[in-house]
């Protein structure tokens, strides 16, 4: 054999079990390989060697930020809240920049509402230039979602799950689930991408007269459509300019009208929109007839509700919990003096035994900048999410806390605010709105066009249908 043979067939021998290796693993013979010769009998018993120490449970594989280090680093925070929230806000970044082990300095700003957030997210992406962005911001779902079109953000399960400076399985487990997972998006990187981690909440829930309801005969608010019927009808009277309940044809309303019959109008997955199905068109069905009969109204001006529902001239109203502080001034500053009144899931026993309750609000998230300023922001906000922290800031902003042992700090506050601890209990009947979606803030405008439709005569088939279509679009043209 020649040298150069030789040496391509013992590079042959080295190289092709490396590269059947690395290809994944062999597949397992259907039967064991007879051996050539017995094997010989041991003439004595050989003593097991005792184990000195258990054996340890594998660690978790260590993510990008392990060896991050992150003393010193500032943290730019785009927020949207104003006067007294904001107050409180700048109290608590205070303190953690005060008491942090890491000197990490927090500088929370003020950066407009949420649509001029966007606006400026939109732009400094565009710039491509790491500088301009903040280090954490505020968004819904779907602005969020935008931002990771182009890859400007940090997976958040980066943080979640490592071993340094993620959370346990107890503090997992102290989310609910529907507030937990529902920034979590199945249209980028591996199906689980975790686009912003949530610092509050609120809940769409129907605002209910008790007194009113007293008066017409009922000992509560309904709990099936068919007792919402019955309750708005008796409670509308035109002469005396009442109604049972003043509609909005905002797309959570949408939503939420949805959810509590069972029924969604989104695949989890991502993969579609589905507003052709028997639930959407029973809800719009139902709605329209009401709307017909007289029993319900469309909403006069911007909040007119709140405002009638403390002069006693609408029964029931579905709104979102953060109103609760201006529903008690509306009824207190009302036309008939203060009255008894709560709030309930909207009716539920048509689709099942319990209620479903549409869950939403903003998040906070990490634009890629520098590995130690995105971990100083996960810290910061791993820090204001802890119980402690996050019954606070729900004391101070009206929301709702993302944490259930929070409440365990609330009592009082929920003892002086009954209505809102009302709302409180049904946290764990939460889901949310398909807000993974680049495409929902469109998608919202074209379910609140298509129910105003509706409302209007348009036919509801066709208008639902041309809504899945167009929904449909906007998702394929938002999607990774």
């Amino acid at each position: 054999m020649s040298k150069k043979w030789l040496y391509l067939f013992v590079l042959a021998v080295l190289v092709i079990p490396l590269i059947l290796t690395a290809c994944g693993p062999t597949p397992e013979p259907t039967t064991a390989p007879e051996p050539t010769e017995a094997a010989p009998e041991p003439t004595e018993a050989v003593e097991e060697p005792e184990p000195t120490e258990a054996a340890e449970e594998p660690e978790a594989p260590a993510g990008p930020y392990e060896d991050v280090d992150p003393t010193g680093a500032t943290v730019l925070w785009w927020h949207q809240h104003t006067q007294e929230r904001e107050e409180g806000l700048q109290e608590m970044v205070a303190e953690f920049n005060e008491t942090n082990e890491w000197g990490i300095t927090v500088n929370a700003e003020y950066a407009g509402g949420y649509s001029e957030i966007y606006d400026k997210m939109i732009a400094a992406i565009a710039a491509d230039d790491p500088t301009l962005l903040p280090n954490l911001t505020v968004g819904y779902a779907n602005q969020v979602a935008k931002y990771q079109l182009t890859d400007s953000l940090v997976d958040m399960d980066y943080f979640v799950d490592s071993p340094a400076w993620g959370l346990t399985e107890e503090e997992i487990a102290d989310f609910p689930q529907g507030i937990f997972e529902a920034d979590v998006s199945p249209v980028f990187g591996d199906g689980h991408f975790r686009m912003a981690f949530p610092p509050n909440r609120s809940m769409e829930v129907m605002y209910y007269n008790q007194d009113w309801l007293n008066e017409l005969g009922y000992d509560g608010p309904p709990t099936t459509w068919a007792e919402f019927e019955e309750m708005v009808c008796a409670a509308t009277d035109p002469d005396a300019g009442t109604v049972g309940y003043e509609i909005s044809t905002d797309a959570s309303r949408f939503a939420s009208l949805v959810f509590s019959r069972h029924g969604s109008y989104f695949l989890e997955d991502g993969s579609s929109f589905d507003f052709v199905n028997d639930t959407v068109n029973e809800t719009m069905s139902f709605m329209k007839d009401l709307y017909d009969q007289g029993c319900i109204t469309l909403i006069a001006e911007s909040y007119g509700d709140q405002t009638d529902f403390g002069n006693y001239k609408t029964l029931f109203t579905i709104g979102s919990t953060s109103g609760v502080p201006y529903y008690d001034s509306a009824v207190k500053s009302g036309e008939q003096g203060e009255f008894i009144w709560g709030v309930a899931p909207l009716p539920y026993m048509d689709g099942g035994d319990e209620p479903v309750m549409n869950l939403y609000g903003a998040s906070v998230t990490v634009p890629k900048t520098t590995p130690e300023q995105e971990l100083a922001a996960w810290l910061f906000t791993k820090w204001f999410t802890e119980p402690e922290q996050n019954a606070r800031w729900a004391k101070i902003s009206g929301y709702f806390p993302v944490r259930k042992s929070a409440a365990d700090a609330m009592t009082d506050y929920m003892e002086a605010n009954p209505v809102y601890a009302q709302g409180f209990e049904l946290m764990p009947y939460s889901t949310y709105e398909a807000q993974w979606c680049a495409c929902y803030e469109e998608v919202r405008r074209m379910m609140e066009e298509a129910y105003s439709a509706i409302l209007d005569g348009a036919d509801i088939v066709e208008t639902l249908t041309q809504l899945q279509e167009d929904a449909n679009v906007s998702l394929a043209e938002n999607t990774p």
